[in-house]
């Protein structure tokens, strides 16, 4: 009798809890490890009926912890783990995903996960790879006055200070001449989520901004799509911080339908397999951002090795026809995921906010905003009473996706939609 070896399951480590794709995979044939930070267990009732189908549950204070991490590296070494794939679509569990992926074995650059979330490596690694790159200077002492000499010298004001691990413009500020950097950087404070206070300068960009979403499996794209932002970034961020009326400027993205634009697709596609190259990525999910400049040209933003936040998930569920988290499952599991059926020809997203800062007063309900036609999905994160102050442009409110397929019904839609769902707040310190 000849007896057969089964192959053994492939192993998924996944961090932090989502409950579509942790549930997509728990329906396939896979060795599912899941860690939950406090964040998690706290704040977004994880599924424990869903978790007891997981091989192991393992819980955390923080993903920045290397002591907690070492424990699960440990523990799951002792159960003989190798972690085939160890999966991190958030800002706030990247940097302890990347470090267990080495302690398992991972014998690829053990930088090759700092370059994933540090923006001054990022930018290094692919401006050496002969992509076009905004000019940037390291500022990792504000108070040392030679960092300052530096970012004076090699750069042309305006230019962008950021922090050099934030995400989503948090912490992202603009100065506009050399006498201007020293007084704005000794008037920040703590950037939120931001533990590091090392920052990058980098030269301000003029050009329309793009993101672009893709699943790849080995080096190829299993989906690609390229959106525009309504406004570029700084332009939201502008308009919270200086107290003008947050909803003249639009806050989201449209998608660009490849038919529409195949030579952007072309162009963008040779870019990202550029930065890809240079950063190693060849089974991943990335957020891709890049400015296109008035002559043409795609300059390199940053990117991330994970799937977008705020309002790109739902919009890329309607652009692809199918939950953007199950979708990632198929392509992680099976290296293939099913055609594209957008919903609507234009498809794009919104994020609504107050137009000034303050208690919320009076904010309309799922039903009331899917009612307006041309609405395809809703996502609220407030509610009356919760405290809405403008520290930053990635202070979520609600979440609004729409759709037409008429280009002119779609910017007319776009312009409504963001002028008559309002959020009404009062003014801190109003109530008696």
């Amino acid at each position: 009798m000849i007896e057969t070896t089964m192959p053994r399951p492939e192993q998924i480590v996944v961090c932090k809890w989502h409950p579509e794709l942790i549930g997509s995979l728990l329906d396939r044939s896979l060795e599912v490890y899941v860690i939950l930070d406090a964040f998690d267990v706290e704040h977004m009732h994880p599924d424990r009926k869903l978790l007891a189908n997981a091989e192991r549950v393992y819980e955390i204070s923080e993903f920045d912890s290397l002591e907690e991490i070492s424990a699960v590296a440990a523990d799951l070494s002792l159960r003989g783990v190798a972690g085939d794939r160890i999966i991190s679509f958030t800002e706030f569990s990247q940097f302890g995903a990347g470090y267990l992926s080495t302690l398992l074995g991972d014998t690829g650059d053990p930088l090759r996960h700092v370059a994933y979330r540090d923006k001054r490596l990022m930018k290094q690694r692919v401006a050496a790879a002969d992509v076009p790159t905004a000019a940037w200077v390291s500022l990792p002492d504000r108070a040392d006055e030679q960092d300052l000499r530096a970012v004076r010298e090699q750069l042309t004001f305006p230019i962008v200070v950021k922090p050099a691990s934030g995400g989503g413009t948090i912490g992202t500020f603009a100065v506009n001449s050399p006498e201007e950097l020293s007084p704005k950087l000794a008037g920040l404070g703590a950037t939120p989520f931001v533990k590091t206070s090392q920052l990058i300068a980098e030269e301000f960009v003029v050009g329309r901004e793009l993101h672009i979403d893709a699943f790849w499996e080995e080096g190829e794209p299993l989906l690609f799509l390229v959106s525009a932002y309504h406004e570029n970034r700084l332009t939201v961020l502008d308009g919270i911080s200086c107290g003008a009326d947050a909803t003249l400027a639009l806050d989201g993205s449209s998608v660009i339908a490849q038919e529409d634009a195949p030579e952007l697709y072309r162009r963008v596609l040779e870019l990202h397999r550029s930065v890809n190259r240079a950063l190693g990525i060849e089974r991943a999910v990335t957020h891709l951002e890049v400015f296109e400049r008035h002559d043409g040209e795609l300059v390199f933003s940053e990117i991330a090795t994970r799937l977008a936040g705020a309002w790109i998930p739902l919009m890329l569920s309607e652009a692809t026809g199918m939950d953007i988290y199950r979708s990632l499952a198929e392509s992680m599991t099976n290296g293939k995921i099913p055609a594209a059926r957008p919903s609507r020809r234009h498809i794009g997203g919104l994020h609504l906010r107050p137009s000034a800062p303050g208690r919320i007063t009076a904010i309309p309900s799922t039903e009331e905003i899917l009612a307006v036609d041309g609405v395809l999905r809703v996502q609220r994160l407030r509610k009356v009473g919760d405290v809405v102050d403008f520290s930053h442009p990635s202070e979520w409110c609600v979440f609004v996706v729409i759709g037409t397929d008429d280009a002119t019904e779609y910017e007319e839609l776009l312009h409504r939609v963001a002028r008559e769902i309002r959020i009404e707040v009062e003014p801190l310190g109003a109530r008696s």
